[in-house]
């Protein structure tokens, strides 16, 4: 019988909330004087469906660092089949009745038909997510377990992830996708994300090696590093309004090096779900921000 503890990550709910969590704050960031409250079911009914996926992925390609997760995913996969299927109708008409249709498709008034418009259209938030998402599972249908191809996977993750989440407060804003795609914060937030990746990847294999990995220094203490010093130089100098969110992203990271730091005493089952709570940790502090 698992703890309590690991139940959110055993039934890969981890995530959903994090997305959630994070979406929430970005729309603070981008002023978002209102938004539609399905973006958030959607947005972790839309997650959870593809970390359910993505697990049972790496159970058919025969994954050779499969984790407790994995496994309890494996074990019930008819259930969860038929939970993806309830949550994926749920999404479909949560987007038709909730969600307005050019965060996916916009054709651009007064453009012709043709081949300019298409692509016009298409270029949209919601669209270049599902290519992301795309990109994201062909990848890794030939994914070695190589820490190289592992550190690919987890940037395409991470950036699927973070653009997932800021596209539902950053399509408010009424500026385009390469504006989201470029932004200090969506990109921050990606590096962020990456690292709660390497950091799970790198704690279980050193767990299963007995050993620190070669270039752990290079895939997470010091990037974690860069994170926080540009996180603290952005909420000094960026708008009041917008501070909180470059702190949380300051704690986050500090909570992932602490965990680090403490590696050794603790769990890389407990570790896995840690990680998490470093992301969630902000929140609070985020919350009582604007309570103030």
């Amino acid at each position: 019988m698992a703890p309590w503890w690991q139940w959110p990550n055993l039934l890969s709910l981890d995530a959903p909330l994090v997305a959630v969590a994070w979406l929430w704050m970005f729309s603070h960031f981008y002023y978002i004087d209102y938004q539609d409250p399905a973006l958030y079911w959607l947005l972790g009914g839309m997650v959870w469906v593809v970390y359910v996926l993505d697990r049972l992925r790496d159970v058919r390609n025969g994954d050779q660092e499969l984790r407790d997760r994995h496994h309890f995913i494996w074990k019930y996969r008819k259930v969860f089949y038929g939970l993806v299927t309830l949550v994926l109708i749920g999404v479909f008409f949560g987007f038709l009745l909730g969600v307005p249709f050019s965060i996916l498709w916009d054709w651009p008034p007064g453009l012709p038909f043709g081949i300019a418009g298409i692509i016009s259209a298409a270029f949209t938030h919601g669209f270049v997510v599902v290519l992301f998402t795309i990109f994201f599972f062909l990848a890794g249908r030939r994914q070695g377990s190589s820490i190289e191809s592992v550190l690919f996977k987890n940037i395409l993750a991470a950036l699927t992830f973070s653009f997932g989440t800021a596209m539902g407060a950053h399509f408010y804003t009424w500026n385009g996708v390469i504006s989201m795609m470029t932004s200090f914060e969506a990109l921050g937030f990606a590096a962020l994300c990456l690292m709660n990746l390497n950091a799970i990847d790198l704690w279980e294999r050193e767990e299963k090696s007995g050993e620190d990995h070669v270039r752990r220094d290079f895939l997470l203490t010091l990037p974690l590093l860069v994170i926080g010093f540009f996180s603290l130089l952005a909420a000094t100098f960026w708008h009041e309004y917008q501070k909180p969110f470059f702190y949380s992203m300051l704690v986050a990271s500090a909570g992932l090096l602490m965990l680090d730091h403490f590696r050794l005493a603790l769990s890389a089952r407990l570790l896995r779900v840690l990680a998490d709570v470093a992301l969630l940790l902000p929140l609070p502090i985020f919350w009582l921000w604007f309570q103030n």
